[in-house]
């Protein structure tokens, strides 16, 4: 199967959007292509590589008060504190499971898929930004008061 990255971002915003509907109970209402991510968030990433049956990058950005709700949501509310390890930890098996699941619905039945460990950071945009361009794509999936970005770098 031939892979482009218009198809396989189209899953991806897919899979992110089923993903945050069921984890965090809220709808998406908006997903839309931009140019770069606005540089004041508050936010974590989570990047992990997809290896086979494409080479890409996914990155995730979410708000840090977000990412604490989704971090207490998987502790069940057993948790006093939420600190950046426990964020950062929760955060990169969020990543995992929307990446997995993104993989498995965009290879056919007989094809394998491989994926790298999660890379996840608090977000620092004076160190690292992203632009659309030929070879990413960045979405904005608006979920009522917040916002989540999705970067896919294609690689192949």
């Amino acid at each position: 199967m031939e892979y482009t990255i218009d198809h396989v971002g189209e899953e991806l915003t897919d899979a992110v959007t089923e993903a945050f509907e069921n984890m965090a109970f809220t709808e998406v209402e908006s997903c839309e292509d931009v140019e770069e991510i606005p540089g004041d968030l508050d936010a974590f990433y989570v990047t992990l590589d997809t290896q086979a049956p494409f080479r890409s990058a996914v990155t995730l950005i979410v708000e840090r008060d977000v990412s604490e709700e989704l971090v207490m949501d998987m502790y069940g509310g057993d948790i006093e504190e939420v600190n950046d390890e426990i964020m950062t930890d929760a955060l990169g098996e969020i990543g995992n499971t929307i990446v997995g699941r993104f993989l498995a619905n965009v290879v056919d039945n007989k094809e394998e898929f491989s994926l790298g460990f999660p890379d996840c950071q608090p977000y620092k945009p004076e160190e690292r930004t992203w632009q659309a361009g030929e070879g990413t794509r960045i979405y904005d999936l608006d979920m009522d008061e917040y916002h989540v970005y999705c970067i896919l770098e294609w690689r192949n």
